[in-house]
């Protein structure tokens, strides 16, 4: 059988020096924070969410997983025409064939993107609420401070946590109100329609062997988790996730937001926030403080976070590492000028008012 004929009839590169010009408009124009709040954060993204989350909740497969295979078969049908095009017509033709249409397609997808979920990465800092419009410097005894009351709080709280805490149908129902509690404590729009948790088939080995607990997919606005979390690791993860889903892009915000949602919600939620909060300042002590905090952490509350250690271990270094690299400058690329050094800024917000006042004033009563 012959290969089709392409240099008798090639096909058209349509609309890409378009779809070039418009992406970069959306990428470039400087648009102030507040245009962003106001009129993409605060108005036209939590309508989009709403109906793009209700469509994608009635689907049981995750939407994220459909579309990374259309986009593999895609690009193997480009791949094979272009070996025809390289046989037929000669290199150049390939390569400047292949150019276009990857110019258009990231373009495209650049731009969906955005208007999807990406502009929340300009809207108004969260830290325009803290007293001072900045979040402080976290010192040793904030850390030593935070480390101690979410400690009190996790042995308390253990005993109250059920051996099925980790049920992803519960923590849905569970979190939903304390989430948007926060949201409005913080200013923020509600969370109209929460996201149904949902694993992902093509994702999960690279989550397991990257160290990925969780995420969201920006073009069906839908959460995603790493099916191996231990129950107790769980609620965090969704309150986090969700926050992304309510326009918190920045990792800092989320984890607070996410944090703050879970000191807002029953013993389930708290525990798994405590858990959180105990690792992250852990991970900020000087070593000869964190030890003699770690010292002193209950036991129990020490098992469950050797566990949370113990199924790290799955984590490929080489994977994790190259993975990290490439998010840091994704987040770079989209103004948060840490990169992945932002999930460590999440102390600064937690570790002050008002979000630190959710962990000295939680109670065992709700």
């Amino acid at each position: 059988m012959n290969a089709p004929s392409y240099s008798l009839n090639p096909e058209p590169v349509r609309w890409w020096v378009v779809s070039l010009v418009v992406a970069v408009i959306v990428f470039f124009t400087p648009l102030p924070a507040w245009v962003i709040e106001d009129f993409y954060s605060r108005d036209m993204y939590p309508w989009l969410q709403d109906i793009v989350t209700t469509v994608t909740n009635t689907l049981p497969l995750a939407v994220l997983d459909v579309i990374l295979i259309v986009v593999a078969f895609a690009v193997l049908f480009r791949i094979r025409r272009l070996y025809y095009v390289l046989r037929q017509r000669g290199v150049m033709d390939a390569i400047w064939e292949a150019f276009r249409r990857i110019v258009r397609a990231v373009c495209v997808l650049a731009v969906l993107f955005y208007w999807a979920w990406g502009f929340n990465y300009r809207r108004v800092p969260l830290e325009s609420i803290i007293p001072g419009g900045k979040s402080p410097q976290v010192t040793v005894d904030m850390l030593v401070s935070g480390f101690s009351d979410s400690a009190v709080l996790a042995a308390s709280l253990r005993r109250m946590v059920a051996n099925d805490a980790g049920n992803l149908h519960t923590i849905r129902l569970e979190l939903v109100e304390p989430m948007n509690l926060a949201l409005k404590s913080l200013g923020r729009i509600p969370l109209e329609t929460p996201s149904v948790p949902k694993f992902s088939l093509v994702l999960t080995p690279f989550f397991r062997s990257s160290g990925v607990t969780g995420m969201i997919n920006p073009f069906g606005l839908e959460t995603i988790v790493f099916p191996d979390l231990l129950p107790f690791e769980r609620p965090f993860v969704v309150a986090h996730e969700w926050a992304h889903l309510a326009g918190q892009a920045d990792e800092a915000e989320a984890s607070a937001v996410g944090w703050l949602a879970c000191m807002k919600g029953d013993a389930v939620v708290a525990y798994s926030a405590s858990l959180y909060l105990i690792m992250e300042t852990a991970r900020a002590m000087p070593p000869d403080v964190r030890e003699k905090a770690m010292a002193r952490l209950d036991a129990g509350v020490r098992q469950d976070i050797d566990a949370i250690v113990e199924r790290m271990t799955a984590q490929s270094p080489r994977v994790q590492e190259t993975t990290s690299r490439v998010y840091d400058e994704y987040l770079k690329a989209n103004r948060v000028e840490d990169g992945t050094a932002s999930y460590g800024r999440a102390l600064s917000f937690i570790l002050s008012p008002p979000f630190r006042d959710a962990l000295s004033n939680y109670t065992l009563t709700r």
